[in-house]
């Protein structure tokens, strides 16, 4: 169980292949294909954050948190309550619209999501770690974000959707921001031993 979950990020990649091909195969719509392909990105977005290169547990201390801690320990997190967070957020936030196409809120948050990914990791974390580059960068700009701009440029059709969609899909996504990040189950899993961030998953380039 330990090696699954210390392993986390890296079963992300595999799960992020099966998704991709999902998405292409599937007889589904477009917008569940897009919705699949964020998801299969959101996989790679986790291993570019907690395995190669890394780091984003220190940049979530420190930009977050508010914290410039080196001492994991006192991080109250690891790589249980990382894939707690992630992939239930994932789940609840991302895949849910799949199951259900017709819950226009669902839908609609999990597409406006990924300009929050973009713009946490373009502008958020590049401001306050002063670098070009974090954790999640890559994935944010070239993946999440070229799917929400086709979904919204292409795809999106105002008429089928009511303000109050837009309202509920905001609460929605930081209700389960909140639960999945922040609520006393996450940060209990976070102190639960063997689950230690590695090197690498904590600090990745940014340990000066």
């Amino acid at each position: 169980m330990k090696t699954i979950v210390n392993n986390w990020h890296h079963i992300s990649v595999y799960l992020a292949g099966i998704t991709a091909v999902l998405a292409i195969l599937l007889p589904i719509g477009m917008v569940q294909k897009l919705l699949l392909a964020s998801v299969s990105i959101l996989f790679l977005h986790f291993f570019e954050e907690f395995g190669w290169p890394g780091g984003f547990p220190y940049m979530g201390v420190k930009v977050l948190l508010g914290k410039d801690e080196l001492d994991t320990s006192k991080w109250n997190c690891n790589h249980l309550s990382s894939m707690f967070g992630n992939w239930t957020f994932l789940v609840m936030v991302y895949l849910l619209p799949v199951f259900l196409p017709g819950v226009r809120f669902l839908t609609i948050g999990a597409l406006i999501f990924n300009f929050a990914e973009l713009l946490m990791h373009s502008v958020v974390f590049n401001v306050r770690l002063k670098t070009w580059y974090n954790a999640g960068l890559i994935t944010a700009v070239f993946g999440l974000a070229p799917i929400s701009f086709y979904y919204f440029f292409v795809v999106f059709n105002p008429a089928d959707f009511f303000w109050y969609d837009y309202a509920i899909a905001a609460v929605y996504f930081i209700v389960f921001f909140l639960f999945c990040f922040r609520s006393p189950l996450y940060w209990n899993l976070g102190k639960k031993p063997g689950f230690e961030f590695n090197e690498q998953s904590a600090f990745g380039f940014m340990r000066k």
